[in-house]
């Protein structure tokens, strides 16, 4: 018989997970607020490369996570009158990264090859995800009538998501310089 150390149990990741994440969603926009400018979009949105790295380095789980953590966010604080367009959020929130990242690896999963990523398949990868994300988000927002303009929300929206991506891989990078110190 196995034993789990504490951090390969579901239960436990998924918590951490969401609870990292909804601080540095809630951080952010708190943070933001005027960057916030157009329905659904920042025009720099750090918890979107933060949601990329989660679901590339958890997957499932990270996806869950961000799942929830939309779902709260819009049944509370973004859109509380319309279940449907926060349900219909979460999900794409969730399917974005993991769409880029079967799109460019042909898997949901990176397992062992973590470590092996090149630089320009994390770009592709970054900027797919970016396209998709703000696309289906907007999408959301457009088809259920809380925006007229699907095309300035997908281009504030792709800005913030680029940004926050970067943003992400360098303070990635910076940790992982400290770390190794």
């Amino acid at each position: 018989m196995t034993t789990n150390t504490w951090y390969e149990n579901n239960a436990v990741q998924f918590t951490a997970l969401t609870l990292a994440f909804a601080t540095i969603y809630a951080v952010n926009n708190a943070a933001t607020p005027f960057l916030h400018l157009v329905p659904g979009a920042h025009l720099v949105h750090i918890p979107s490369g933060i949601k990329f790295l989660m679901v590339l380095i958890f997957s499932f789980m990270g996806a869950l996570s961000i799942a929830t953590v939309s779902l709260v966010a819009g049944l509370f604080f973004y859109f509380p009158n319309h279940l449907g367009v926060s349900i219909e959020l979460a999900l794409v929130n969730a399917l974005s990264p993991l769409l880029a990242l079967k799109l460019v690896t042909g898997t949901f999963r990176l397992g062992g090859f973590l470590e092996q990523l090149k630089l320009n398949n994390l770009i592709k990868m970054g900027l797919i995800f970016s396209l998709t994300n703000s696309a289906l988000n907007q999408l959301v927002i457009y088809w259920n009538g809380l925006t007229t303009d699907f095309i300035s929300g997908l281009e504030v929206m792709f800005m913030g998501d680029i940004t926050g991506f970067a943003i992400s891989l360098l303070l990635l990078k910076l940790s992982a310089r400290l770390v190794k110190r």
